[in-house]
């Protein structure tokens, strides 16, 4: 399978996904500042360089060349003025007779409730079925994220069980819940 060429750009009613590029770097730092206290509590813990307009425009680089090798594929959620709401991911892109990948997401604390997180992931999982020919997205979900839980149920993903002590968030080993779709299920909803 070959990556999908940038740029891309898919538009729902709320929101649109697109590559990110270089240029975003600036307003991808202000999102994750005005952010910070917001998303710390679902997000491993981030060294202080994290939050510098370097390390957001090395994450994009980082991102594209991903891109490049089939190996991750990273979107900005942006509004429809074009202002930057939100990231959404999905990395760790296996192919061979798996063809899996895990899908994360943020999006701004003023775009919460507006049903636009659920659009994105909605854009990225048809894109990552139609476009990228994989077989499964995977999700895994703090059980007390209780909005990002409800996003997933919306986009038709199923949970499939707990993974204990999943990742290491904020300093502490979290449980997580697995939500998963493969491209059945995508033919059925």
């Amino acid at each position: 399978m070959s990556p999908v060429r940038r740029p891309v750009e898919v538009a729902g009613e709320r929101c649109r996904i697109r590559d990110l590029r270089p240029e975003d770097a600036d307003e991808l730092l202000e999102l994750r500042l005005r952010n910070r206290s917001f998303f710390e509590p679902f997000e491993p813990t981030l060294p202080p360089d994290h939050f510098t307009r370097r390390a957001q425009l090395d994450a994009i680089v980082h991102g594209n060349r991903a891109w490049d090798d089939d190996r991750e594929y990273t979107f900005g959620i942006t509004l429809p003025t074009g202002e930057l709401a939100g990231r959404i991911r999905l990395s760790v892109v296996v192919r061979g007779p798996w063809q899996n990948a895990n899908l994360g997401y943020y999006v701004d604390r003023d775009a919460n409730g507006r049903g636009i997180c659920t659009e994105a992931v909605g854009l990225v999982t048809r894109l990552a079925f139609e476009r990228l020919e994989l077989h499964r997205v995977q999700a895994a979900v703090m059980p007390r994220n209780a909005a990002s839980i409800r996003v997933l149920e919306k986009n038709g993903f199923r949970r499939e069980g707990i993974a204990p002590r999943y990742l290491r968030i904020n300093g502490v080993w979290e449980d997580h819940a697995i939500f998963a779709r493969t491209v059945e299920d995508a033919a059925t909803n």
